[in-house]
């Protein structure tokens, strides 16, 4: 049984000296392919390196993640075609997008910051569309607003993945008729999120694709402890029983959509 872990972040495990360790239980677990997301500068490297040594295991993206957005970020958006161009290119441009959640609490500090986060998406998002790029969409508490940005971008809506999908049904509906698709977590598995529960099923397992989103948002029975893509299979089996269909389908189903969102062979 093979599984794709569609969005994971190595940085803190190879700050630790862990990373070894991490990558050995997904394997152990049948995660045979992961894609490490890029966030800033800080890690594209990193994964870039990483994904040269472990060309058939571990794919990697570039991307300013809206957390990250200051008024430097034309210096490191203008970082990220160096890597496009590269011999041993990412798979896909992302995290990028909106973030309301974690804003100034000051007003009008929070203003700006918006205003500057729909700037670097809008630039990026370019970027995507010029080198017709799968992108990877962090939506938090900005939903609508990421998908007018993108309709403005040029992006063909088939590109577009929104990682770690907390939305309802409705948004998910408005999200796949314009042809883009969601992701989801192990958030899935917690007992409030019966809301998630029906999107993922809305949207339907022909474009399910599962992440971890590691280190975060671990899934049942693991919930509250540090996140890792060896425990991707355990969303799956959940999915699996609440779907009522084989754990082996869900892992080929969600790995097949995986490999074909970031173009890999």
């Amino acid at each position: 049984m093979n599984w794709f872990d569609s969005h994971c972040h190595f940085k803190g495990y190879f700050n630790k000296g862990i990373l070894e360790e991490i990558l050995f239980r997904a394997e152990e677990n049948g995660v045979s392919r992961m894609t490490a997301i890029g966030t800033s500068s800080d890690d594209w490297e990193t994964y870039k390196n990483l994904s040269e040594k472990n060309r058939a295991k571990i794919f990697y993206s570039v991307g300013l993640h809206p957390c990250y957005v200051n008024e430097d970020f034309e210096e490191e958006i203008e970082k990220i075609e160096p890597f496009l161009k590269s011999s041993h290119s990412p798979v896909a441009l992302g995290e990028i997008g909106l973030d309301y959640f974690h804003l100034p609490k000051n007003q009008n500090e929070a203003e700006k910051n918006i205003k500057i986060q729909k700037i670097a998406f809008l630039q990026q998002l370019k970027i995507a569309a010029a080198y017709n790029l799968p992108t990877v969409i962090h939506s938090r508490n900005a939903f609508h607003d990421c998908l007018e940005i993108i309709e403005q971008s040029g992006l063909s809506w088939g590109k577009v993945l929104f990682h770690c999908f907390s939305e309802g049904v409705e948004e998910i509906k408005e999200l796949n008729q314009r042809g883009g698709l969601a992701s989801f977590t192990g958030i899935i598995t917690f007992k409030k999120n019966e809301f998630l529960r029906e999107a993922l099923k809305f949207q339907g397992i022909d474009k399910l694709i599962l992440e971890t989103d590691s280190p975060y948002l671990a899934p049942e029975p693991k919930r509250g402890k540090e996140n890792e893509p060896s425990y991707l299979p355990l969303v799956g089996e959940y999915i699996a029983n609440y779907l009522n269909l084989p754990k082996l389908e869900i892992a080929n189903r969600s790995s097949c959509n995986a490999s074909k969102f970031y173009d890999i062979k």
